[in-house]
């Protein structure tokens, strides 16, 4: 037996407090455990930031590339979405849009007059 299967032995389970005590004195928690997890992932796959949510998706598909090919094409969408979310009115849908507000305040403006004058029965 080399040094590190003892090291990586285990000596003691703890159900109760969810410590697992390891043959060289390390103590590991269920906590300890996932930050040092997501520690592990952070810029791990192309550059992105892996989530522990996407490899929880990772774990469901067993780490297959079709899984990673989903989660890039995810992170791609997200990146188009973001670039083109800020993008300006161009000069027609500016005019439309103001077409519409004008004839609006128009109509709202004749028909509040009309009332005013008491042609409208309302």
């Amino acid at each position: 037996m080399t040094n590190i299967e003892k090291d990586i032995e285990l000596k003691d389970i703890d159900e109760k407090t969810g410590t697992v005590t390891f043959a060289n004195g390390t103590k590991l928690t269920v906590d300890k455990f996932n930050q040092d997890f997501q520690a592990f992932l952070q810029n791990r796959i192309a550059g992105e930031t892996v989530t522990y949510a996407d490899m929880e998706r990772f774990m469901r598909y067993r780490t297959s590339g079709k899984s990673l090919e989903l989660l890039m094409k995810n992170k791609k969408s997200e990146g188009f979405a973001e670039g083109s979310g800020d993008k300006k009115l161009t000069r027609g849908q500016t005019i439309a849009i103001g077409t519409v507000v004008t004839v609006t305040v128009v109509i709202i403006m004749v028909f509040i007059i009309l009332k005013g004058q008491g042609m409208l029965p309302i």
